[in-house]
């Protein structure tokens, strides 16, 4: 502990002025480093390890739609999605299956 600390009544742990640990010259680096090579350490810097690349996926639903909607129709959307274990882009494309399916059956039903 010095003298000069920051607050009165703190302990300073910090290295003192005079204990600063000196920069090694570039002498003693290439001293070092012939020294590790001898001893069977490559100075040379590592290649990056290889990482296998990930087979891109092809994007099925690539078309954003935003639809205003009630929290209660978008928590029952979600649900219906969650409950059949679909995506939420398939879930739309059964939705509107259906849909069609219904408008097709009432058509037929008024002629």
């Amino acid at each position: 502990m010095n003298d000069t600390t920051a607050r009165p009544g703190l302990a300073n742990f910090a290295l003192d002025d005079d204990d600063d640990i000196p920069i090694p010259t570039p002498e003693q680096r290439q001293r070092a480093k012939q020294g590790g090579e001898r001893l069977g350490f490559k100075s040379e810097p590592a290649e990056p390890a290889k990482r296998p690349t990930a087979s891109t996926r092809e994007a099925v639903y690539t078309a954003n739609f935003h639809i205003r909607t009630t929290p209660e129709d978008r928590e029952r959307y979600d649900d219906f999605a969650y409950r059949h274990r679909v995506k939420k882009g398939e879930a739309m494309t059964l939705l509107l299956t259906l849909a069609e399916e219904a408008e097709a059956a009432r058509a037929a039903k008024k002629k």
